[in-house]
């Protein structure tokens, strides 16, 4: 009960709360380049349409979890970008 008592008094630390969080449910690079990328595209220069694309172009491809190649990333970005057009 003692070793019990110890563990719930480090845990309920709120860092400690966080740290095995991150453990448990690692950040997701995919869901990171496609936050990325959507902020690039979304940005007012027009120069920073291409990598945005490109990153969310990646962040797709990642998630198949097959090895990238830059025609991977050049086929997805091409659909998004159609996907995208048909939306709009």
């Amino acid at each position: 009960m003692k070793d019990r008592a110890a563990v719930a008094s480090v845990v309920g630390d709120g860092l400690t709360r966080e740290r095995l969080r991150q453990v448990a449910k690692p950040n997701s690079v995919s869901r990171t380049l496609r936050r990325a990328g959507v902020a690039l595209i979304l940005a007012p220069d027009p120069v920073t349409a291409v990598p945005g694309a490109m990153m969310l172009g990646a962040s797709f491809a990642m998630r198949n979890r097959e090895p990238l190649s830059p025609a991977s990333v050049v086929e997805e970005t091409r659909k998004l970008l159609a996907e995208m057009g048909s939306l709009l």
